[in-house]
């Protein structure tokens, strides 16, 4: 019995020192974590300040690359001042911090716009200050979120040639001996294709300046300069060009043409001149509905002062190797400045071809926002024209043709369209 009880005695004593035992470990645990408190608060704190501070530097970033895009497209008009640049660097910044964060800019927001040369690149910096919400609990001050975009111009202010399709394989294309010289302007292509610009075997395609926006397919000497891939997309700088009115074709009016004769404007359900015609334009719209025109067998089509617009399926043109051409577009009037038109809603399947080996003039614009223009001539083309410039959805050169595409803007009275000399050029971001 006597054992019986030193046992039990010993038990009672084990379980108060256990029980002493967890009770001081709890003590401990909650001292430690009253201590860890404060730094588990600014742990949480920071994480949440940090995130907050992210948020607001994207902001700013955003707003920043698109004034800096903003500002340099605004400079790379040839009448712009850049005084005017803060301006405009401030509405962005104040239209984007609006729209993604829902704040009105303030004062306290700063938009620092700063332009240099060589080549010309606008640099805008924006900066905010931030408080931190759980700053001052901790002894934390106010710091500055910023952000900085640097945009460049590129290109040179005048269009010789700019083709338009975005997808297209060779949007622009030289092949055998062709040649394309722009003087004091340049060629764009548009097309994001690997091969958005060719120039292959002996072509040759010179200009102030070349821009793809995809690659290009062609060696050193095919180009002059090399051109500059990757560029950014070029807006068709006659999209806002109203077509000119039409009415239903007049049947009245000649289709085929094999004798001198003297044309007035108007609507015509296509026409053929042939026979060694010469057939003089009088001032003025020529619309070509549904039906092509065709200039062959050795005749001409003169017009100083005429606009040719084709509209329809199968409305196109053809100069063939035996033709004449001489062609000077309006100077006034819904064509001033543009020499041919092809309307908007025609199939990109259309082939409009220049074939003459004697095309020598050709003043004012070509514009052919759907189709493909296709030149092909074994003598100049356009090389006695002041200017000539080309907007056109792809532009194919074949055989042994020499486009020359003058800017001599000053030597006619055919206005320039807007957007050709003096044109916004695209920017890109470099920082």
């Amino acid at each position: 019995m006597q054992q019986v009880a030193q046992r039990m005695r010993a038990l009672q004593s084990g379980s108060l020192g256990a029980t002493s035992i967890l009770a001081d470990r709890r003590g401990s645990i909650a001292v430690k974590f009253g201590l860890l408190l404060p730094i588990l608060m600014l742990m949480a704190g920071h994480t949440v300040d940090y995130s907050m501070l992210l948020r607001d530097r994207s902001v700013l970033q955003t707003a920043a690359d698109a004034a800096a895009l903003a500002a340099a497209k605004q400079l790379s008009f040839a009448d712009t001042k850049r005084e005017n640049l803060q301006a405009v660097a401030d509405a962005v910044v104040s239209g984007m911090v609006r729209a993604q964060s829902g704040t009105q800019i303030g004062s306290a927001i700063q938009v620092a716009v700063d332009v240099s040369d060589a080549p010309t690149e606008v640099e805008v910096t924006v900066t905010k200050p931030y408080t931190s919400p759980f700053g001052e609990t901790f002894g934390m001050g106010t710091t500055e979120s910023s952000a900085r975009a640097v945009a460049r111009i590129v290109g040179k202010p005048n269009i010789c040639m700019l083709g338009l399709n975005p997808t297209a394989g060779r949007t622009i294309s030289l092949e055998k001996q062709a040649q394309v010289t722009g003087q004091n302007c340049a060629v764009y292509s548009n097309s994001s294709h690997t091969i958005g610009l060719k120039s292959k075997n002996s072509a040759i395609l010179k200009a102030t300046f070349i821009c793809t926006r995809g690659g290009k397919d062609g060696g050193p000497g095919n180009f002059a300069p090399d051109p500059i891939v990757d560029c950014p997309e070029f807006d068709d700088p006659l999209i806002g060009r109203p077509e000119p009115f039409f009415e239903a074709c007049d049947l009245n009016r000649p289709t085929v043409i094999n004798y001198d004769t003297i044309l007035s404007p108007g609507t015509y359900c296509g026409l053929d001149i042939n026979g060694g015609a010469v057939v003089t334009l009088r001032d003025g719209v020529y619309v070509f509905r549904d039906k092509p025109l065709i200039v062959r067998d050795g005749a001409s089509l003169i017009g100083t002062a005429a606009g040719l617009f084709f509209t329809g399926k199968n409305a196109y043109f053809t100069f063939e190797a035996q033709s004449t051409i001489s062609l000077e577009a309006p100077t006034d009037g819904p064509m001033a400045g543009i020499l041919i038109f092809g309307g908007r809603s025609q199939d990109e399947n259309l082939v409009y071809s220049i074939l003459s080996n004697d095309a020598r003039v050709l003043i004012g614009t070509i514009y052919l926002p759907k189709g493909e223009l296709r030149v092909d001539a074994t003598s100049p083309i356009a090389d006695k024209s002041a200017y000539t410039a080309i907007v056109a959805d792809k532009m194919r050169l074949y055989g042994g043709p020499h486009l020359v595409l003058n800017t001599n803007y000053d030597e006619t009275d055919v206005p320039v369209p807007d957007g050709i000399k003096g044109a916004g050029q695209p920017a890109s971001l470099t920082q």
